[in-house]
């Protein structure tokens, strides 16, 4: 069935659920499977046209029934914001779409921008429903590769912000360094990120990585400053700080918050703008903070995005 036709098929499921009874409101009707405990449905079109609906009333006991008892773990209303809601409603009243992942499972697509839904209608024995559990898996496969590029990026960032601190003598001591800490001191430039007053020349860093909350990660990444390169770097193994000073280059690490739910790989960096990644493992969090020097031996792999 072509994409096209499944749009109108969409289209014109939600016109005719629209209806408004005689209150003025939609009339949404759900029929629970016993075994299954969920709506189910005739066609994955009515599905859509129930989902539309029940997001747009904001009805828990509705999102239960579509979506099941763990409704909240896709789908959690008090973490989605008003001005979401409606961007998705608006969407999917300009273009809604099902698209095909083989014969027993489709996809919700709305707006001009195809925005996918990642909780699938999938067929059953009693019907089209709504597998909660599977979208639960894409949500945190799309959420673990955003933060994963976020470190890329944020690793990236790190690498430019030194290059420009030790462009400069921050310490008006007459030589130039690269910083040992992300966070200046208060009063000091000793860091790549320090405050600065309106119209004042901006720090290296900007303040988003600054500004996280203690304890917490970045974008679900925790990141160190390394002190000295191993064998496998280029120039072999040296430290990078002498009397006091980083003056003979730079490195980072960035590890997952939570294995598995933030991240999964692990990143490093140092002065030859080269990113590497890895993937540490359950334990990585330990190897990470533990690690004394960044050394890419063959089990640290260029990252595509940046190679």
């Amino acid at each position: 069935m072509g994409r096209n036709l499944l749009r109108t098929l969409a289209a014109g499921a939600i016109l005719f659920a629209a209806a408004c009874s005689e209150s003025g409101k939609p009339d949404i009707v759900l029929v629970v499977d016993p075994v299954i405990g969920q709506a189910v449905f005739d066609t994955p079109a009515e599905a859509a046209t129930a989902f539309i609906l029940v997001v747009e009333d904001q009805d828990e006991e509705m999102l239960r029934k579509l979506l099941g008892d763990d409704f909240r773990s896709v789908l959690p209303l008090d973490e989605v914001s008003l001005e979401d809601r409606e961007a998705f409603l608006t969407a999917a009243k300009k273009s809604l779409a099902l698209l095909p992942q083989g014969d027993d499972k489709m996809l919700l697509v709305v707006g001009e921008e195809e925005w996918t839904l990642p909780i699938p209608v999938v067929v059953g024995e009693s019907g089209w429903y709504f597998d909660a559990e599977e979208g639960f898996e894409r949500i945190l496969i799309r959420r673990i590769g955003r933060n994963e590029l976020a470190a890329i990026q944020a690793v990236l960032a790190y690498y430019d912000a030194q290059m420009e601190y030790a462009g400069e003598d921050r310490n008006d001591d007459g030589m130039l360094e690269y910083a040992q800490q992300i966070v200046s001191p208060p009063e000091t430039h000793d860091g790549l990120y320090w405050e600065v007053e309106p119209g004042e020349e901006l720090s290296p860093l900007g303040p988003l990585m600054a500004d996280r909350v203690p304890g917490h990660g970045y974008h679900g990444y925790f990141y160190r400053i390394l002190e000295a390169q191993g064998e496998h770097a280029r120039g072999g193994a040296y430290r990078y700080i002498i009397n006091g000073r980083m003056r003979f280059g730079f490195a980072l690490i960035a590890w997952p918050e939570a294995y598995g739910e933030s991240g999964v790989m692990s990143f490093i960096v140092n002065h030859s703008g080269v990113v590497y990644e890895q993937n540490l493992g359950p334990d990585g969090a330990a190897v990470a903070k533990a690690m004394q020097a960044y050394d890419p031996d063959s089990n640290w792999v260029p990252t595509k995005e940046v190679s």
